[in-house]
């Protein structure tokens, strides 16, 4: 009887210490801090369009600081530029064009 005793205390005590390795004794604090969400953004700069530019014309004479794709900085224009999906571009309007990255961390 003493046997049984001894063993059922000792699978006690190992399952008390499997639970505390696993989860911890306080599981719910949190003595990290919390990873951020980064935010990217992108500084523009205003252009005004002239006879025969095209956006890849606009896109040479505004070189980008980062090294962002040109895939990336044509999806971006049309962001910033909405009105110029389904259009040509027109002499005298000013446009956004990307230049810049930002990056950004918010909690």
């Amino acid at each position: 009887m003493r046997l049984l005793g001894w063993t059922i205390l000792i699978f006690l005590i190992a399952a008390v210490i499997k639970i505390d390795l696993q989860e911890g004794t306080i599981p719910l604090t949190n003595f990290y801090e919390e990873p951020c969400t980064e935010i990217m953004e992108y500084e523009t700069v205003r252009v005004k369009i002239r006879e025969h530019d095209t956006i890849y014309s606009l896109f040479a004479a505004t070189p980008s600081a980062a090294a962002i794709p040109q895939s990336e900085r044509l999806a971006l224009f049309f962001t910033y530029n909405p009105h110029l999906q389904n259009q040509r571009l027109i002499p005298g309007e000013e446009v956004l064009i990307p230049v810049k990255q930002i990056n950004r961390c918010e909690k």
